[in-house]
């Protein structure tokens, strides 16, 4: 179908030659190669890439499959490959760490005890990871330019190339960017394959169902992704495309549901074989089945499964039907106590998480431009399709002009958006706005729809399409190299972004290189002390911190130091801030009040003994030693909590590192108030779930 033109229109606009659409769409992949790397050297370990490589190592080194599956093997995999050129050191077989299967220490012993150097293990592996970048970003210009025209790709490409989120993820070794690249993929070649099957279209469906069921157990949403195409493909009753050999048309819906009965049982069987050949056609996870003391990783918290799921599990288990590491994977997922998971949104805390998690989190962390785009495009598209009827009524016999394209070509992607968004909101884990990742291709695709502003020569559209796109590179270049902590004007921007989310949304641990640059610059010769609470992975002695370590993530990695909290800097993590993942959980409140009052008059009587050492030994007689020792880390515990629930209310942050690590100078009138002064915040009980955290922290 075309649009009709009356011959008194405005002259035709220029089309681009296809050569000039390459050498753009090339300028804004190198663009984005280079945003993305750049920017990722000037950031520390993240939370998960010290595991995720060192897992991806291990498993090319000694074929060892025990450990993450549930997070999937590919994108360590793809990771860790330059790691068999470089060959760094690597914990050996006797290490307790491997032994037990604990990923997160084995990376922290790659990183920083193995003699490696850890910047450049983390550049090798975020190269590759960037590769994946490109690639997703290549595919999303591809699928925009084949509804919306050249045009329309290359909007679509240049809302990728200057996301927050896609150049924050483009250099993180994570399974955002491969289940994107590899979700995306998997619908279009799938609702391609729904109306013309040809080899290319069932190679690449194959091969991208493949890779997507190696990249996360959770990418298994492209069942009901699919479940709806096909629905929707047979509901339309348009006929069906066979070039397999001889070209044929099936118009028939009974002929079609064979044909696609037999599609998926072929993907089936396709997936399967990818999975066996992803473990190396082995089941055991074990790099030595006959060592006993060779553990899988330790489930720390495992909810009741269905009895029949378990008998299921156990007879695949005996039956050998997948590899034993996808198996605990899929284990690992189904018994996870994410359901217990803490979370934060807004002021507010809860454990289990909200159902506007997510909508929430898009609402603060999406640039306006995108949602602007998407409501002209897809108006655009609609009115141009209105004028085309209109035209097309009026002039019959008038000549022909460019196409405007049904809403149908947009189904895929609409249907991933919806499917994939309705299938996050249903989970509990709210750790981080980067769970909805994949959604924005098939976002940046749909807003490639501003297009058709160009094909029926809206003026007043190109120059708001225009003034929109300049936004921009504005917009990523003034939040360069801090993309995770991009928060919106409307939210207030990355300087508040702490107030709005935490964890994976804003603060990952990434920070550490840029607070020794802070202090190097505004605390020379170290000569104010330091007092750091850090929520990460990577290593404060690595990066030469000369500091105090409040207490933080993985807090038991370290020695533990007696020490007053005295005037200083007070560098603070967001998530920490916000007391999530920390012994006071959530606010403030009597409970909390309690302990922490009860805790601190015990450790001042043994202070006040220090002068008298007969006193001293008969209040240390009175208790046993393990008693002092658990009141000492309770009362460090709860005074940190009570000194972030001040410093929530009493006073916003003196200056920042990458907006994730806020920092305060703390007088002693401020540490008086904090400590000592009425509670700045002060609930009458703990929130629904909130007890769980102070379980154990009673004296």
């Amino acid at each position: 179908m075309q649009l009709m033109i009356s011959r008194s229109t405005s002259p035709p606009i220029p089309r681009l030659t296809r050569r000039t659409v390459g050498i753009t769409a090339a300028a804004l992949l190198a663009l984005y190669l280079v945003l993305t790397l750049t920017a990722s050297t000037r950031k520390g370990l993240s939370f998960d890439e010290g595991e995720q490589l060192a897992i991806g190592y291990n498993i090319w080194l000694r074929r060892d499959f025990r450990m993450e599956g549930a997070n999937g093997d590919l994108v360590k995999r793809w990771a860790a490959l330059p790691l068999l050129i470089s060959r760094p050191a690597f914990p050996g077989t006797d290490s307790p760490d491997w032994r037990n299967g604990e990923p997160y220490v084995l990376g922290f012993r790659f990183f920083f005890q193995s003699g490696n150097r850890p910047e450049a293990l983390l550049l090798q592996g975020r190269i590759m990871m960037a590769l994946l970048g490109i690639a997703t970003g290549l595919l999303v210009f591809l699928c925009s330019r084949e509804i919306f025209g050249d045009i329309g790709g290359l909007v679509s490409l240049g809302l990728f190339t200057f996301s927050p989120h896609m150049l924050a993820f483009g250099a993180n070794i994570s399974t955002m960017m491969s289940v994107s690249l590899t979700l995306l993929g998997s619908t279009w070649c799938i609702w391609r394959l729904l109306h013309r099957i040809t080899w290319g279209w069932l190679l690449g469906s194959l091969v991208f169902f493949g890779l997507l069921l190696l990249s996360k157990l959770t990418a298994l949403v492209i069942l009901p992704v699919t479940a709806v195409l096909l629905a929707v493909k047979l509901l339309s009753g348009r006929p069906l495309a066979w070039d397999l050999g001889a070209h044929r048309i099936f118009a028939s819906r009974a002929a079609q549901i064979g044909i696609f009965a037999g599609l998926i049982a072929f993907h089936a069987l396709f997936g399967w074989g990818s999975i066996w050949a992803g473990y190396g056609f082995r089941y055991a996870a074990s790099p030595d089945p006959a060592d006993p003391g060779i553990a899988f990783r330790r489930q720390p918290h495992r909810l009741p499964a269905d009895p029949s799921l378990l008998a299921f599990l156990a007879w695949s288990h005996r039956m050998h039907v997948l590899p034993e590491g996808y198996l605990h994977g899929v284990e690992w997922l189904l018994t996870a106590e994410d359901d217990d998971r803490e979370a934060f949104m807004n002021g507010r805390w809860t454990v289990g998480g909200w159902r506007l998690f997510f909508p929430y989190s898009m609402w603060v962390k999406t640039t306006p431009v995108l949602p602007s785009l998407l409501v002209m495009g897809l108006g655009g598209w609609w009115w141009c399709r209105w004028r085309r009827e209109t035209q097309r009524r009026a002039i019959p016999d008038g000549p022909a002009a460019d196409t405007v394209p049904s809403f149908y070509g947009a189904i895929p992607f609409v249907t991933l958006i919806l499917v994939y968004f309705g299938v996050a909101v249903l989970q509990d884990l709210n750790i981080g706005h980067r769970h909805i990742l994949p959604i924005y291709p098939a976002l940046y695709i749909l807003a490639g729809a501003v297009g058709f502003l160009w094909t029926c020569r809206a003026a007043w559209g190109r120059a708001v399409v225009l003034l929109l796109l300049w936004w921009l590179p504005f917009d990523a270049l003034a939040i360069y190299p801090h993309y995770l902590a991009y928060f919106n004007p409307l939210a207030g921007g990355p300087a508040q972004g702490y107030r709005h989310l935490v964890d994976s949304s804003l603060d990952w641990g990434m920070d550490l290189p840029g607070l020794k640059r802070w202090l190097v610059k505004h605390n020379p010769g170290d000569r104010t002390p330091v007092f750091l609470a850090y929520f990460g992975t990577d290593s404060p002695d690595y990066h030469q911190i000369e500091c105090h370590r409040l207490p933080g993530f993985f807090f038991n990695w370290r020695e533990r130091e007696a020490y007053p909290l005295t005037p200083g800097i007070y560098a603070i993590s967001a998530t920490l801030l916000q007391s999530v993942y920390t012994r006071t959980f959530g606010p403030w409140n009597r409970v909390y009040e309690r302990i922490y009052q009860h805790s601190r008059q015990n450790i001042e009587l043994l202070d006040r003994t220090a002068a008298d050492p007969q006193q001293r030994a008969a209040l240390l007689g009175k208790y046993s030693p393990s008693f002092w020792e658990r009141e000492y880390v309770i009362y460090e515990r709860f005074r940190f909590g009570r000194l972030c629930a001040w410093l929530r209310h009493a006073r916003p942050p003196d200056d920042d590192v990458g907006y994730a690590i806020l920092i305060w100078r703390l007088g002693k009138a401020d540490l008086h108030a904090a400590l000592l002064g009425p509670p700045a915040e002060l609930e009458d009980a703990p929130i629904l779930g909130q007890e769980k955290a102070s379980d154990g922290a009673q004296p």
